[in-house]
């Protein structure tokens, strides 16, 4: 039950009986006073406060509610599944011609995110984090630059000389970082500026520039 009517004395009285029904506090919930109470008069016409209690939606809803509205206005026809979790929010859109949503090595999918962390801060007060995916293609890119980083080591390794990756988006370069940083044979670190970062993989024998 996400939601309740109930009845009492006063609004108070009204309003700790929702909450008692939903089992949830009063910052859990929006109130709407339906009816305010009227004392009788010579014991006619009295009525008691009542009140609607629903609970708040969730910021995972929220953002559910947000990319589903951002897919009509660009002209798609989609849904958002969502899933909350300590790390954040993770939305999976399903619909037709979701290909074209993705763009080159998921620049729009990274857009959307950003789009919807902005708006995200502003109704929420904090920045969520928000992964949107479709057609998982966030899996397929993990795996990719997982095989990726792995040939770099055993280059790096097997030449005793730095391998320049590709310039990357700052949340690939995170994942190479990881994939390497247990790696007893090799060094990791990020060189350039904007558009032309990218992850450099040294050989344990040679030391990296600094960050």
């Amino acid at each position: 039950m996400s939601a309740t009517e109930h009845s009492g004395r006063t609004v108070a009285e009204a309003l700790d009986r929702a909450l008692a029904a939903l089992g949830v506090s009063r910052d859990e919930v929006e109130v709407e006073v339906i009816q305010e109470p009227r004392p009788a008069l010579l014991g006619l016409g009295g009525r008691e406060a009542k009140v609607r209690v629903a609970r708040k939606a969730t910021p995972g809803a929220f953002a559910q509610q947000e990319v589903e509205q951002l897919l009509s206005l660009m002209g798609y026809e989609g849904q958002a599944t969502v899933e909350e979790s300590a790390d954040g929010i993770s939305l999976t859109l399903v619909g037709q011609e979701m290909d074209s949503l993705i763009g080159r090595d998921g620049k729009t999918l990274d857009a959307l995110e950003f789009l919807l962390g902005l708006h995200m801060a502003r109704r929420q007060g904090q920045w969520i984090p928000i992964v949107v995916d479709t057609q998982g293609y966030r899996a397929r890119r993990e795996s990719t630059l997982i095989a990726t980083a792995q040939q770099a080591a055993e280059r790096a390794a097997r030449e005793g000389a730095p391998v320049f990756l590709e310039p990357m988006e700052s949340r690939d370069r995170r994942t190479v970082h990881t994939v390497l940083q247990g790696d007893p044979r090799v060094t990791t670190a990020s060189e350039g500026e904007g558009e032309q970062r990218r992850v450099v993989v040294h050989p344990k024998e040679s030391t990296p520039p600094p960050e």
